[in-house]
């Protein structure tokens, strides 16, 4: 008499991949040393100087030595040309 041998099934879950959301940018503080201009630290951070003047609330270019200013966060791929 012949045996039916038993069919093994394996069950395997969708593979699936999931993107985790960056974490939000840390804020970065600058204290200001003799010599500074803005453009020179807007220029060391990779931010332009309108995006440093708005983040600090700056209406014009003086700065002082021993200011903190925080330097805006950089978008990546945001001055890439093609």
């Amino acid at each position: 008499m012949p045996t039916t041998l038993p069919v093994l099934t394996t069950l395997r879950p969708q593979l699936t991949t999931t993107t985790l959301a960056a974490p939000p940018p840390q804020r970065r503080i600058y204290v200001v040393q003799p010599g500074d201009t803005l453009s020179r630290i807007a220029n060391g951070f990779g931010v332009s100087v309108q995006a440093l003047m708005e983040e600090n609330g700056k209406e014009d270019t003086l700065l002082r030595i021993g200011e903190q200013l925080v330097i805006p966060p950089t978008v990546v791929g945001a001055n890439s040309s093609q």
